[in-house]
């Protein structure tokens, strides 16, 4: 059984399934009004029309959970979503940060990928990957979110979820870190 979801607007459709650990979204709204508040032992899935991308989302995350250690796999990322990113780790908001990218970033962005380089030494490496999983942990949280979205600004149509189940993040960790440890820098 589905219903609405408890507080949410008739113009947001965001539903929970009867057994409270999945929330559905879909809209075009900004980014709080569509994810909104991260829960232990639920699953959010959502889509979105391109407000935001997949920096912009694990900020949002981490602004909840507190201070965390990142591992994040794009096909792409902008010099803005690595800036943001800097700036997060200065404040304290993220510790370790790691990064899988698209090997074809090195030609196709040169500039984006060596700013992020030179923000991130020997933290960013380099693979044939098209997935964009990112995995937060902390010592309360074990995350991890699975989208179509880049680490770059675009107006599509993309879709997500955000897992906070301790398997799923143990699951999508232990490979990105095998693909970091086997990856080109």
């Amino acid at each position: 059984m589905v219903s609405k979801e408890e507080g949410a607007s008739n113009d947001v459709p965001s539903l929970n399934v009867a057994n409270g650990d999945s929330a559905f979204v879909h809209s075009d709204k900004k980014l709080h009004q569509v994810i909104g508040t991260i829960k232990q032992g639920e699953t959010k899935h959502y889509w979105s029309r391109g407000t935001f991308n997949s920096v912009r989302l694990l900020l949002h995350v981490v602004k909840q959970i507190g201070a965390c250690d990142v591992v994040m796999s794009t096909y792409s990322i902008s010099e803005k979503s690595a800036r943001q990113l800097w700036n997060a780790q200065q404040a304290g908001l993220i510790g370790e940060i790691r990064f899988i990218i698209d090997n074809r970033v090195r030609s196709m962005s040169p500039k984006p990928f060596q700013a992020l380089l030179g923000m991130f030494p020997d933290k960013v490496r380099t693979a044939s990957i098209h997935a964009k999983v990112t995995t937060i942990k902390n010592a309360d949280w074990s995350i991890s979110i699975v989208s179509s979205m880049n680490a770059t600004d675009n107006n599509k149509i993309e879709r997500g979820l955000i897992s906070t189940d301790r398997a799923v993040f143990e699951f999508d960790n232990q490979v990105l870190n095998e693909e970091f440890k086997r990856g080109a820098n």
